[in-house]
């Protein structure tokens, strides 16, 4: 007898400034290192999701989002004995400021470059989509 596999999407913006240096928004959370993104409402489209989680968890509304530049990642977890299949999808935007206002699920944030995140994130996915994202905009 198998277990039910139970499914999950998320949507989230990898944000980005140029100050000098190209700086990523990177969120803290305990110790945890993350990016701004969250679970898809019913009926919520995948971009809806992220400018929407973004507002809620940064304050952050006025972006440019980056056409072209959406990452389809996926993985799976065990969460109370269930298996789940994530699916997150990562979107591209920058700001011109680097004002952000958190909400009360993260604890700080720093605006680091590529290197810097990097050398801190732990999560491969994540990794794998702030390279590809700084290959990009080398380019612009």
């Amino acid at each position: 007898m198998s277990k039910a596999l139970k499914t999950e999407k998320s949507a989230g913006f990898l944000i980005f400034r140029r100050d000098g240096d190209l700086r990523f928004l990177i969120l803290k959370s305990k110790d945890r290192l993350d990016i701004p993104k969250g679970q898809l409402n019913v009926g919520e489209g995948e971009l809806e999701a992220a400018l929407r989680e973004l507002k809620e968890e940064t304050g952050i509304s006025d972006v440019k989002v980056i056409a072209g530049y959406r990452k389809n990642v996926q993985y799976f977890y065990r969460w109370g004995g269930v298996l789940i299949k994530k699916t997150v999808i990562y979107f591209l935007a920058e700001v011109s400021s680097n004002d952000v206002k958190l909400s009360k699920e993260h604890d700080s944030f720093s605006w680091m470059t590529a290197k810097e995140a990097v050398a801190q994130l732990k999560y491969k996915n994540l990794i794998g989509a702030i390279k590809d994202a700084e290959s990009l905009l080398s380019y612009q």
